[in-house]
């Protein structure tokens, strides 16, 4: 059985989605990921086919439409992030679609998530696929629970007020988003008649969904359907053959434990300003810090010796080496986080990560957020001294993460996956014609 997943993101977004890939290639599946064409190499260098999806998100998000979409933020500016991102994708979703589709076509069943669901539907409608919906953050699905959704107007609270909000503002996000090219997919490429929103939600509703976060994060709420299943993350430890550099683990021997400061795949146009704000932070709190330079190039300009710069590096070890973490919110960067059982500050930009800081301080494993319009040398430094000093929030961190640490979310995916497939093609191991 070949499956395709449509892996259309940042790093943070395809990690998890090729750990959940080698995990169904062990279990006898051929599996083909789609996806930007700077993540290739993360795919195929852990033994997966990979499929260009046309566009270089990296570069994308460089650009003056992706500085537009990561600084509009969520909150008053929603409306000018969502005339933003729909500016972004109208450019993109044509390019995105077709090779999705091209893809697809020797599939047995289709893989999406947050931004590729709204192509997977009429895609897997078109060539008869069963369809899995891999989520890295609560699903557009309507609930009560404000602990499970993006934007709740009453959150940490069950409530109908948060039902009908998610019904009318969460689930047709995407669809507002690119209904417009995709109708013409459909009817262009696809060959298929218009479909109105509710109809794509119906079809989407009945696909396997599955969220690759923990439920002692995002407690799973009673009132979502049968068929939507929280597993527990899906790490992907993936070093490429990475060691600690030298200069690095000199650092690290100077002194005492440092914090970790970076924000993954956001962008900034001020490159230098920014590390300028997050040195004086680091030095007002009376801490050591490391600094990712990730997409945004962090680091420019003359660094003091308590502060070193590293470019790409293993999370995982490195988070053994820190006292906490400071970061955009990223799901991927937030589960590793929250995995290694550390304090955690979040400084969300946009889209879900405004979810994930509220999350975290929720749980006490972290201050809570500072909005990345509001960060400050002063909040920053604040937030750190609160991560790095109070006993209950580390203590609060660590038990949080070895609960996170004892799940199997990639155990349990492969299993929801191989069961609801063997429904499908009516047999007990839907993969033994590929291990075969």
């Amino acid at each position: 059985m070949r499956i395709v997943s449509l892996a259309l993101g940042t790093h943070g977004d395809v990690r998890p989605v090729v750990a959940l890939g080698k995990a169904l290639k062990a279990r006898g599946a051929d599996v083909c990921v789609v996806t930007g064409t700077d993540q290739i190499p993360l795919v195929e260098r852990n033994g997966l086919d990979a499929a260009s999806a046309g566009v270089d998100f990296s570069e994308l998000l460089n650009s003056l439409n992706g500085f537009n979409v990561v600084e509009s933020g969520n909150g008053p500016n929603f409306m000018t992030l969502t005339r933003n991102m729909k500016r972004l994708f109208k450019a993109h979703n044509p390019t995105l679609m077709a090779a999705c589709y091209q893809a697809s076509a020797d599939a047995d069943a289709i893989m999406s998530g947050f931004t590729s669901d709204i192509f997977a539907v009429p895609i897997a409608e078109k060539l008869g696929l069963p369809h899995i919906s891999a989520q890295l953050a609560p699903a557009p699905v309507a609930t009560r629970s404000g602990n499970a959704m993006a934007i709740a107007p009453r959150p940490g609270r069950e409530s109908a007020v948060n039902y009908f909000f998610h019904k009318a503002m969460i689930e047709p996000f995407n669809w507002r988003l690119s209904h417009e090219s995709v109708t013409a997919f459909r009817a262009d490429v696809l060959g298929l008649p218009c479909q109105r929103r509710r109809a794509y939600q119906r079809r989407l509703e009945r696909a396997l969904i599955i969220q690759g976060f923990s439920s002692h994060v995002v407690p799973h709420p009673l009132d979502w359907p049968a068929n939507l299943h929280t597993t527990g993350y899906w790490p992907l430890d993936d070093e490429d053959g990475w060691t600690p550099p030298q200069a690095l683990v000199d650092f690290l021997d100077a002194g005492e434990p440092p914090v970790f400061i970076g924000f993954g795949s956001m962008t900034v146009r001020n490159v230098t300003e920014v590390t300028r704000l997050l040195i004086d932070a680091v030095q007002a709190a009376g801490r050591r810090a490391i600094i990712q330079a990730g997409w945004a190039s962090l680091g420019a300009g003359t660094l003091p010796d308590s502060v070193h710069v590293v470019g790409p590096a293993s999370h995982r070890w490195l988070f053994e080496q820190v006292a906490a973490v400071v970061h955009h919110g990223g799901s991927g960067t937030t589960a590793a986080g929250l995995r290694a059982g550390l304090p955690t500050v979040i400084i969300p930009h946009f889209g879900d990560q405004p979810f994930w800081g509220a999350r975290v301080a929720a749980l006490g494993a972290g201050p809570r957020p500072i909005a990345w319009p509001k960060l400050t040398p002063q909040r920053l430094a604040e937030a750190v001294r609160q991560a790095v000093g109070a006993p209950a929030m580390r203590e609060n961190a660590a038990v949080l993460g070895a609960k996170i640490r004892a799940e199997d979310g990639i155990g349990t995916a492969v299993a929801l996956i191989e069961s609801y497939l063997a429904r499908i093609v009516g047999t007990a191991v839907p993969f033994e014609s590929s291990a075969g």
